[in-house]
């Protein structure tokens, strides 16, 4: 009797068990449900595309931050090296002939002028990065 228990409780949990996974399977969804599952899907999506863009505006912001840093730095190092170009040129003016004078009055004009490309290159490039559209006169 108890061995026929057992198999009438394994037979009954066999059945329900098929039944209840029939019903799993011809269970249907309804369209609202589904189309609620489409519209989180696609917010998913549009949420990623929108941290993809905010990364993208960070590493710009950082660019845009490291160009105008280098550029005050590059306009500072041009004004000295003018002042620099000025100060040896009147020195080589008030020692007429003196070819020491003459020679560091030479370099530091090339070196203001090549401090002063830099800084206009830079200038250029920020202005890019910004979206500003500069006329700078090329000499």
């Amino acid at each position: 009797m108890k061995c026929l228990n057992i198999k009438l409780l394994l037979v009954s949990l066999t059945t329900l068990g098929w039944g209840m996974a029939a019903n799993a399977q011809t269970a249907t969804v309804s369209k609202d449900s589904i189309k609620v599952l489409q519209y989180n899907k696609d917010l998913a999506k549009l949420n990623v595309d929108l941290y993809e863009e905010k990364i993208k505006l960070a590493e710009s912001q950082n660019d845009l931050t490291g160009l105008r840093s280098d550029l005050q730095k590059a306009n500072e190092k041009a004004a000295q090296s003018a002042t620099d170009s000025k100060e040896s040129a009147a020195q080589m003016s008030a020692s007429a002939g003196n070819e020491a004078a003459a020679k560091k009055a030479k370099k530091d004009s090339d070196k203001a002028a090549s401090d002063n490309k830099q800084a206009v290159k830079l200038t250029s490039k920020l202005a890019d990065k910004e979206g500003v559209s500069l006329n700078l006169k090329k000499h």
